[in-house]
């Protein structure tokens, strides 16, 4: 949708008359992380006669245009983004604290009675650049980057709302939030923020999983065939996606919640929001629904070996022999040959699991019958005949190596899996309350992903959300508790998982315990009310925002966010402040409608 010049500004009916005053640059030194590093602001200071609607439209998150003729273009605007605000009356720069008490009562009362009437009276508004220009082009505006900046003294205005809307929006975009101030739908590529990764940054109470929860809806209801799977230490996402686990699955290393409907429902967080709109004892029937519709599954941790060897680690067992030199290694090349050949002839794939192949009986005799002439030629006590023998044992009897059914346990390597199989469902939550235990199952899961994806075992879509991210990629990782082996796996995925369509989202409070590696591969991010200003730091760093533009996340109110993107939004790196959905009206809609 183009934008026409006449539909570029709104300076609300000639209130609003700006100019340039002053413009430059300030510099930062701190340390983060015992580095030093510099964090740079630049800003341009405008002035405009005072008006208190022109004052109450800048306290909400706005946008100018200042003028910044070329030589090839008169009509061309530097944009920047309001990020301070300051009224100013003529007569309050004479109120001094060592007056008498009687005359600085006097002036008070005069300013409060002229703050309209007084042509002395101003307005200071403190812009900082986003990086962009609105050139008009025969009578049509063109957004493009730009490093130019301002010149004193000139003119400024305000961009409409279909200006902003034309240079945030990504067009049939989804919608992640509504801008705050002018109300206009903030749209994005949910398909980027899943490849290129995403971050979810906030205090304690600012809704992080009520945001992750919404973004996940999205991403579900826009990618074809998405799979997302949803680590949870806290035992908040089952909750908050309840009505998509209705064809979802939710697997937890807790034995007794899947035994115990009871224990189950005990073990998850239920917010008091929802019990108010709800009545108490609702979300908790919901919950007995989905365990007694068997959505609820034990994961294990054990390697469960037997359940995952494979058509390569056969072919592997036979190469060593090949290679070893002892005796049989003639009968093992032939049965390679032969292997090789059947596996080709019926289509199986080397990543195949054994127990697969012996589903099919057809196949599992035409693969036993190979191994077990390849058997009869070597020594009845040697460890390859051993191996084999377990080998032939897996195709003869694949039930009694596991039972087929939903009460079947499965480790990381399984989930990873069943993760990528045909009939996966679209959400699978992993609730893992202990943390060592969840660092563990989130680098083997991460790792086995990786590994298939790599082989070509799917093509895919799979988006792995990690809550409490800190717990998984801090920045001081040890062996003994996990966070070394969570830490790899997690960052590989963040480095390499564009390539192979595994995307991965981080959320967290605690952005400065953060590996810094992996918060740099995040190219689109949500921040809220960070409270700690050494955080506020890490963010400006990481991502070379204004360091004054960042500290505005400290005013926000719970639902409120930055949201920044290099990959996602129309323009890259431009920060735009958000008030995003409620996710529990998803929920309070889905428990009204169950029985």
């Amino acid at each position: 949708m183009s934008l026409r010049e006449e539909q570029l500004f709104d300076d609300l009916g000639g209130r609003f008359q700006a100019r340039v005053r002053t413009h430059g640059t300030s510099y930062l030194k701190t340390s983060i992380k015992g580095s030093e590093v510099t964090l740079r602001s630049s800003t341009a200071t405008l002035e405009t006669r005072f008006n208190m609607l022109v004052l109450d439209k800048l306290h909400s998150p706005s946008f100018v245009g200042i003028e910044r003729p070329t030589a090839l273009n008169p009509k061309t605007f530097l944009i920047y983004e309001v990020i301070g605000v300051r009224a100013t009356h003529l007569q309050e720069l004479g109120v001094r604290v060592s007056m008498p008490g009687v005359l600085r009562e006097e002036f008070l009362q005069t300013i409060e009675k002229d703050w309209e009437t007084a042509r002395e009276n101003w307005i200071d508004v403190v812009a900082a650049p986003t990086g962009y220009l609105a050139r008009v082009v025969n009578g049509i505006v063109e957004f493009e980057k730009t490093a130019m900046t301002p010149l004193t003294g000139k003119q400024a205005h305000l961009l409409s709302k279909k200006a902003v809307e034309a240079f945030v929006c990504v067009e049939n975009g989804a919608e992640v939030g509504r801008l705050m101030g002018l109300d206009v739908p903030v749209t994005a590529r949910i398909d980027a923020m899943i490849r290129y990764h995403t971050g979810v940054f906030g205090f304690t109470g600012t809704g992080k999983s009520n945001l992750t929860s919404t973004l996940v809806r999205k991403a579900v209801e826009t990618v074809e065939g998405l799979r997302v799977v949803v680590f949870d230490v806290a035992g908040e996402y089952v909750v908050n996606l309840l009505d998509l686990l209705e064809n979802g699955v939710v697997y937890t290393t807790e034995r007794g919640a899947v035994e115990d409907v009871e224990e189950f429902v005990r073990s998850q967080t239920i917010p008091e929001t929802l019990e108010e709109a709800l009545g108490e004892g609702r979300i908790e029937k919901a919950l007995r629904m989905l365990h007694g519709n068997g959505r609820v599954r034990r994961l294990v941790l054990t390697q469960q070996s037997m359940m995952e060897v494979r058509v390569e680690d056969v072919l592997n067992l036979l190469d060593s022999i090949v290679n070893s030199g002892k005796p049989g290694a003639i009968a093992a090349k032939i049965a390679l040959g032969r292997l090789i050949s059947f596996i080709e002839e019926n289509s199986i794939r080397e990543t195949d699991r054994l127990l697969d192949v012996a589903s099919d009986p057809g196949k599992a005799e035409a693969f036993r019958s190979i191994l077990e002439e390849f058997a009869r030629e070597l020594h009845g006590m040697s460890s390859e005949v051993k191996a084999v023998g377990t080998i032939l044992r897996v195709l003869e009897n694949p039930r009694e190596i596991t039972r087929v059914g939903r009460e079947t346990a499965v480790n990381p390597e399984r989930l990873a899996e069943l993760t990528l199989g045909e009939e996966a469902p679209c959400l699978t939550v992993v609730y893992v309350p202990d943390l060592v235990e969840a660092r563990l199952v989130v680098s083997r899961y991460v790792d086995h992903l990786l590994e298939l994806k790599k082989k070509g075992f799917s093509r895919v879509n799979v988006l792995t959300v990690l809550d409490e991210a800190q717990e998984f990629v801090p920045d001081k990782a040890r062996r003994e508790d996990g966070t070394e082996q969570s830490n790899t796996a997690v960052e590989t995925l963040l480095r390499q998982g564009r390539k192979y369509r595994a995307g991965c989202w981080l959320s967290t409070q605690r952005v400065a315990h953060l590996n810094v590696n992996a918060l740099q591969q995040l190219h689109t991010y949500f921040t809220s009310t960070l409270p700690r200003s050494y955080d506020r730091m890490v963010i400006a760093d990481a991502y070379s925002l204004d360091y004054e533009v960042v500290n505005r996340v400290a005013e926000l109110d719970t639902g409120e966010w930055m949201f920044v993107s290099y990959k996602a939004t129309k323009r890259r790196n431009v920060p735009v402040f958000i008030s995003t959905f409620n996710n529990e009206e998803k929920i309070i809609e889905h428990v009204k409608l169950l029985p």
